[in-house]
């Protein structure tokens, strides 16, 4: 038996001796979450709430009347791991891009990756979600029609971007084909212990990937409310590019009003110009225009009407963005249009007709 001796930092002797190497049963195979709760990869938030609660009531120690209480208290805690982290966006969107040993570089990273500098000041403390690895945000400008602004419309928007392929993981006779297109993903970045003197410092290396992706089309479907304006973002959460082991960013689609040869917009307001003859500035007008959504609005005044004259149509401007119910208003700038001649005989019934004031 091998024995070592020394002196503690308190001066005190020690000796420790070798006994016994323990030798370590291999890990066992990585299980599936989506196996574990019965459920599929494409699963919505509440089917896994639904698959967790049946299976938890079944194999839950309280309740379960089966002959091996043992193997079900194990299944009880698998399902109990699974759902922790199916229920997580952000965990399950990690799980997916690069199973479970990306979710421990997120643990490391949280434990070993040192205060957030900004929460020390502002109240916080310790780790939290903030600092998980997130790919970058990316913006995008839609361009969107003033009806659309004002009924309120859906705009489908494709794009291609990278995805980790989960099926790569386990090929089988039926995902071959579908994966027969994939590629190697990325150098991923993660975090690894190296001896440097006598400390041992985390490190962030570059590593290959042992995940495979593909690039595909991904559909949004930007749902444009009443109201919206220029500039409103529609944000998409982690529908960004993927990374292994990585939360992806999230997509932000900018609103862009296209401009409307009718009507221009002032905030919740609308304008717009009518042309008019001489002959109904003076006389009256009626006058009919198409609103935004295909409404026949009809104006009549027997008012006359000054060059340039402005009427407001109260309440038909554009829905106030969030509340639907109020609207803004209308204005209505009149453009008078003159004879570019008159006859003598006409001149002389205007003088005739018309006061000098």
């Amino acid at each position: 038996v091998k024995q070592i001796e020394g002196i503690r930092y308190d001066g005190e002797s020690i000796r420790a001796a070798f006994q016994r190497k323990i030798e370590v049963e291999e890990e066992e195979e990585e299980k599936d979450y989506y196996e574990v709760l019965g459920i599929d990869a494409e699963a919505t938030d509440s089917e896994i709430r639904k698959a967790y609660r049946k299976l938890s009531r079944e194999l839950h120690p309280d309740k379960y009347t089966g002959t091996d209480k043992e193997e079900a208290e194990q299944r009880f805690i698998q399902i109990q791991k699974a759902y922790e982290i199916l229920k997580d966006a952000d965990l399950r969107m990690v799980y997916d891009t690069g199973g479970l040993e990306a979710l421990e570089n997120i643990h490391d990273d949280d434990d070993g990756g040192g205060m957030d500098p900004f929460s020390m000041f502002f109240g916080g403390g310790g780790h939290g979600r903030g600092n998980r690895n997130r790919g970058q945000t990316f913006k995008a400008q839609v361009k969107v029609s003033l009806a659309d602004m004002y009924t309120g419309a859906e705009r489908e928007v494709s794009f291609q971007r990278r995805v980790v392929c989960r099926n790569c993981r386990k090929i089988t006779s039926k995902n071959r084909a579908r994966c027969s297109q994939c590629k190697a993903c990325p150098p991923e970045v993660k975090m690894v212990h190296r001896q440097m003197g006598g400390f041992v410092v985390q490190q962030q290396e570059q590593v290959p990937s042992k995940e495979r992706c593909k690039d595909e089309t991904t559909a949004l479907t930007a749902v444009i409310e009443k109201g919206m304006d220029s500039g409103s973002e529609l944000k998409f959460e982690r529908m960004g590019e993927q990374t292994p082991g990585q939360i992806p960013g999230d997509v932000i689609l900018v609103l862009d009003q296209e401009p409307h040869k009718q009507f221009s917009r002032n905030g919740n307001d609308l304008k717009t110009t009518v042309h008019i003859p001489l002959k109904e500035a003076l006389t009256g007008v009626k006058h009919t225009f198409s609103h935004l959504d295909g409404r026949q609005v009809v104006v009549e005044t027997s008012e006359i009407i000054s060059p340039l004259q402005v009427m407001t149509l109260k309440g038909e401007g554009m829905p106030v963005h969030d509340v639907p119910s109020q609207s803004g208003d209308m204005f209505l700038e009149f453009d008078v249009h003159f004879p570019k001649k008159l006859t003598p005989d006409q001149i002389a019934k205007l003088k005739e007709i018309l006061p000098d004031v």
